[in-house]
């Protein structure tokens, strides 16, 4: 079968297409072009193999990407196209898993790292799928892979060597330096571990002391039996004696319980709750004083000293994770907050028996008598008609007082000027400037100071200048609340605060959150605005009859606005990417005519050190030159 032109043209559209995208997954209708195109021939098949590897060898990881997705959905559905993918298999991985050490894959770096695992990912899929027809390649990319890239395919995790190298060395640096510091942890336990032994023996001892336990006391034992001696008359008979006997033995019994104060355990149960807060109380004395400071003393030195140390070496060896010096170091410590536990619950107080005398007695109020009581209600109705007589002269001053404020206020106040001075003078005369000597000449003056008066020359409107007053009217300022709140290019609101027109927006007029105009009648007078606004050669009716005669559309764009192109694609832009001001600043300084430039006057510099230091001698006075 011959290939046909134009299907081999339009699988190149599908290719270029569906790698151009950018997308995160392969589009399923161009996917399918492609797939139907194939199933007509097998030249297809190797004609989209051949687009693929041309658009994996692009200097772009994402195209790189969406390529190897295609190859992989093609790998599943042909076997022809597998094939030719097991033939090329080295080219495949260098492409794709970077096999070639004195290389890197292509940026974005991002999506070099996913198509390396996505690579190998697939290798793994088809290993499991078609390893058998294929055994003896799949077995030689997996041994190259984890040879010479440290491939995990069972984590899919990626490492070179160098990378596995470091990381090994890594590991074995910090394994050594957690021996070292396992080592001086037990030697400092070692150390420690005599002293908070005696430290917690000595507490444990003082608190035996101040509060023993119940096993401690002494119980004195059970007296023995005490057969008392009767009376020959008394034992007529042998039965009459058994059962007087009896009646002794259990009266002695009960008389003994009565003077040890001994309960039969197996008659009575006495259940005793007490409180989780529940304190002991010691009384202090000058038999248990030294106890009591010396108890203190370990507490603090265990709570300050000890304690911090072993919560340090805790925190150390869980990190190591060593089980034996782990349990020896957790004993310690659980040893040691029993102990300082048990002692924070015993309160220490001292004897006070004046205090307690104080105590017991109760402050008791002095009773009234039916008189002083009597004497009370009789008075509290005088009281309340004063009260109340007063209460209304006050309110009346307060009023008067309040009205006699606000009637000041209304009156209007000048402050004291030149018009209040002359305000009561009947005769004042009119104010005058004295001429000067403008012409600078000793007797010859100019005609306007001859005409006037020997006393200077009068003001225009005389002396009613001096009984009047000029009080310019500004008005009350009125603070703007609104503001104009149209909306801008950015997506905000214009924040501009004028009282009428925005001089970019026009007319301020109610706008709602999004910034569109509240009332439609606004809105109207708005738009025949804008309209107004428009020049005569800017008119639309005229643009659009120039455009369909000439074809050249003259309209202006919007100020402020740019056309956004659309991209169509999704792919990342690597001449942004590398447009950094590091790769700028590198432009500059490292280009060849300022390169040239430093290289000159670098060379001056040499220059002139040696024919300062050497232009005496003659050998380098021609050298220099």
């Amino acid at each position: 079968m011959t290939l046909d032109y134009g299907t081999a043209s339009r699988a190149a559209q599908l290719v270029e297409r569906l790698t151009s995208t950018g997308e995160n997954d392969v589009d399923r209708k161009l996917f399918d072009e492609i797939e139907n195109i194939c199933k007509k021939s097998s030249i297809y098949i190797d004609r989209v193999h051949a687009l693929l590897f041309h658009q994996l060898k692009e200097k772009h990881s994402q195209i790189r990407l969406s390529a190897l997705r295609i190859c992989d959905r093609l790998f599943k559905k042909f076997e022809h196209f597998r094939k030719l993918i097991i033939v090329d298999i080295s080219i495949l991985l260098k492409l794709t898993v970077n096999t070639d050490a004195g290389r890197t894959l292509p940026p974005p770096k991002q999506f070099a790292t996913d198509l390396e695992l996505y690579s190998i990912r697939c290798i793994k899929e088809w290993n499991d799928e078609f390893g058998k027809d294929f055994k003896d390649e799949f077995n030689f990319v997996f041994k190259y892979l984890n040879k010479y890239k440290k491939i995990d395919f069972e984590s899919m995790t990626v490492r070179s060597i160098t990378s596995a190298r470091l990381l090994e060395d890594r590991e074995q640096r910090q394994r050594r330096l957690n021996d070292e510091k396992l080592k001086k942890i037990e030697t400092e336990i070692n150390d420690l571990e005599p002293e908070i032994t005696i430290a917690a023996r000595t507490l444990e001892s003082c608190l035996e002391l101040l509060i023993p336990t119940p096993e401690e006391f002494f119980i004195p034992e059970a007296e023995e039996d005490v057969v008392l001696p009767l009376k020959p008359s008394e034992l007529s008979s042998t039965d009459s004696g058994r059962k007087i006997v009896t009646e002794v033995e259990s009266g002695d019994e009960n008389e003994r319980y009565r003077e040890t104060g001994i309960i039969d355990p197996a008659a009575h149960t006495v259940a005793v709750t007490l409180r989780p807060d529940f304190r002991k109380r010691v009384k202090k004395s000058e038999d248990n004083l030294a106890i009591i400071e010396s108890a203190n003393e370990q507490v603090k030195l265990i709570s300050d000293k000890y304690l911090p140390k072993i919560k340090i070496w805790l925190q150390d060896i869980a990190k190591i994770s060593n089980g034996e010096l782990l349990k020896r170091t957790i004993e310690l410590k659980r040893r040691l907050t029993d102990l300082t536990s048990r002692e924070n619950k015993i309160t220490y107080y001292e004897d006070d028996d004046d205090c307690s005398s104080d105590s017991d007695m109760e402050e008791v109020l002095p009773q009234s008598s039916a008189d002083d009581l009597l004497a009370q209600c009789l008075a509290k109705p005088d009281n309340n008609t004063q009260n109340d007589c007063s209460d209304r002269a006050d309110s009346t001053k307060v009023s008067e007082r309040d009205d006699n404020r606000n009637s000041a206020v209304a009156v209007p106040k000048l402050p004291f000027d030149i018009d209040l001075y002359h305000w009561e003078d009947e005769q004042l005369s009119a104010p005058r400037i004295l001429p000067t000597n403008q012409d600078g000449h000793s007797f010859w003056t100019s005609n306007s100071v001859m005409d006037t008066d020997c006393d200077g020359i009068v003001l225009p409107g005389g002396s009613e200048n001096l009984r009047t007053r000029v009080i310019e009217f500004t008005g009350k300022f009125e603070r703007v609340e609104r503001q104009c709140r149209a909306p801008l290019p950015s997506g905000r609101l214009c924040p501009r605060e004028d009282r009428f027109k925005c001089p970019f927006h026009g007319r301020i007029v109610l706008r709602d959150e999004l910034g569109r105009v509240v009332d439609p009648e606004n809105k109207i007078v708005l738009e025949k605005e804008k309209k107004q606004n428009v020049p005569d050669w800017q008119d639309p009716q005229l643009l659009k009859d120039i455009q369909r005669q000439t074809g050249v559309d003259l309209t202006m764009p919007k100020k402020g606005s740019r056309k956004n192109r659309k991209q169509s694609s999704n792919l990342t832009n690597l001449k942004k990417e590398q447009d950094t001001p590091r790769a700028r600043l590198e432009k500059k300084v490292f280009k060849k005519s300022s390169v040239k430039k430093v290289a000159k006057i670098l060379d001056g510099m040499d220059q002139r050190k040696f024919r300062d230091k050497f232009g005496d001698q003659f050998n380098y006075v021609h050298d220099t030159a």
